[in-house]
């Protein structure tokens, strides 16, 4: 598609008179360079950049421009977008792509689109702002692309990525976290809030992606975090820079006199780009007003560090006996196959004609997030729905449904069911309790008292008859799972609505805590 691109480009502007002129003031632009923090910044004085928008979304192909082109690009899923040559460019080649739908800009469930944007245009960088991050069209989903090369931190990111991609480390990364053939790094120069990607296929990227803005906080009544990033091809890999923020403008930006600075940087900007839209900021800006820029709209020190403890923080996994019967129905969401049954046949598990000692259905357990559902159970018209792997054992005439998780994602289920106000004084000794018992569980050292049991009835029925002297005992343990779903441990209702903001900050805040 980059041949198709540049006569795409060169076309367009030979037909539209009043944009090719501002592209061709690019090649006389004023710029200046500025050492900071580790990056020579680039500066480019831009007057022609400020937006001037006609009448209605400049996006909506009903508002295009006379003379204005567009060029198909087909996304997942039938999303469509259209290719626009940018009427108010930093770069040559400064590409606009939009969705064909006035729809908002949001980058859930488009990044793949946006890295099948970027292998077709091998040449090119493809770049996000969203909302409250830079866009000056946030009602309208787009990205932006322009040729490899202009922009400082991508060129440092492909030079510490080529390096690591050789198996050589470099002190400016840290690793962070690794999902199949993805890789995440912190870079530790320039700006707070750095991270660094790499994987061999897009669907490992945006698992990893989406991962790393899943730990960041939402800042109220916005629907994603604010962030910048880009991305490309290179050497057969998929790449990509994401940038985090705190706010979208500076405070020079509404400060008054000689303290006003018309900068409210976007993808380029934080990519070490700095457009200077008004002509008098241009030559007064210097290092120590730009590290103040950046530090308003970058992610606080105290933030950043909450965010790489989250990447890096783990959880055991607990399993959960959460019911036995002769038959099951179920569905693993991610198959595809619908709702399925397994029975009890012959001391096995019976499967599609198939027998079993034990059946498993394995789900990524991610150490660092609460997960997302994995599989459903059906209990006649009741649907219940739960994260990690599902496990079916043949037991006492029964199948026996295991689920195995995360601990926490286990204890935010549990402690959803308490009231707001006992969450907070019970969690500790609830995790306690818990470790407790996977602790003996892994040891071998577990005091049965009575049978094996495998549900909650059957600890009821054996404390309704259990001999005589007994009664002081502690109580029975299970012997195939950690703990079960019912009153004899904890009830636990999978994943349930009461899971609520309130319920994950207090599992978010205590995570592995213990008395």
């Amino acid at each position: 598609m980059a041949s198709d691109i540049d006569k795409f480009v060169h076309d367009q502007l030979s037909v539209w008179p009043a944009v090719a002129a501002k592209y061709r003031a690019l090649k006389s632009a004023r710029t200046r360079t500025l050492p900071l923090r580790g990056i020579l910044v680039t500066l480019q004085s831009n007057p022609g950049r400020l937006p001037v928008f006609d009448h209605g979304c400049p996006l909506c192909q009903e508002n295009h421009m006379e003379h204005q082109h567009t060029l198909p690009f087909e996304g997942r899923k039938g999303r469509k977008y259209h290719i626009l040559v940018n009427r108010a460019p930093i770069f040559p080649n400064h590409l606009v792509i939009t969705r064909d739908v006035h729809a908002p800009q949001t980058i859930w469930h488009r990044f793949p689109d946006m890295l099948d944007l970027a292998a077709q245009l091998d040449h090119y960088v493809v770049f996000y702002n969203s909302p409250n991050s830079g866009t000056s069209v946030p009602q309208h989903a787009h990205f932006q692309a322009c040729p490899k090369g202009y922009m400082p931190l991508e060129r440092v990111a492909e030079r510490l990525l080529r390096t690591v991609a050789a198996g050589i480390q470099t002190p400016e990364l840290d690793l962070l976290a690794d999902v199949r053939d993805a890789r995440l790094y912190h870079y530790k120069r320039f700006n707070r809030g750095i991270f660094m990607l790499r994987a061999q296929t897009a669907k490992s990227m945006a698992k990893l992606f989406y991962r790393l803005l899943d730990c960041l906080n939402l800042v109220a009544e916005e629907t994603e975090p604010r962030f910048n990033a880009l991305t490309y091809c290179s050497e057969g890999e998929y790449r990509a820079v994401v940038m985090l923020r705190s706010a979208s403008r500076p405070r020079c930006y509404y400060a008054q006199g000689q303290e006003h600075y018309g900068i409210s940087p976007g993808a380029a900007d934080m990519a070490g780009f700095v457009v200077v839209p008004e002509e008098e900021d241009f030559d007064r800006l210097d290092a120590s007003v730009l590290e103040g820029i950046y530090d308003d709209v970058t992610l606080s020190e105290t933030d950043e560090q909450h965010l790489l403890w989250r990447l890096v923080r783990t959880q055991p996994r607990v399993e959960v006996g959460i019911c036995a019967a002769q038959q099951i129905d179920f569905e693993i969401i991610s198959d595809g196959a619908g709702p399925q049954r397994v029975t009890h046949r012959e001391g096995k598990i019976d499967y599609n004609g198939v027998l079993y000692d034990q059946l498993v259905f394995e789900a990524v357990t991610i150490s660092t997030l609460f997960a997302e559902p994995s599989f459903i159970l059906y209990n006649g018209s009741e649907t219940v729905r739960y994260a990690g792997t599902l496990k079916f054992i043949a037991s006492r005439g029964k199948v026996q449904a295991v689920n195995i998780l995360g601990a926490e994602d286990y204890l935010l289920s549990v402690i959803s069911l308490l009231p707001e106000s006992a969450r907070q004084e019970q969690i500790l000794q609830l995790r306690s309790s818990l470790m407790e018992k996977l602790a003996l569980r892994q040891s071998g050292k577990r005091p049965f008292i009575g049978p094996d049991f495998v549900s909650t009835p059957e600890v009821v029925t054996w404390l309704e008859h259990r001999p005589p002297g007994e009664e002081s005992q502690q109580a029975p343990v299970h012997g195939l799972f950690d703990v079960c779903a019912g009153e004899h441990c904890r009830p636990y209702p999978g994943l349930t609505p009461a899971a609520d903001s309130h319920a994950r900050s207090v599992i978010d805040k205590t995570w592995g805590q213990t008395l």
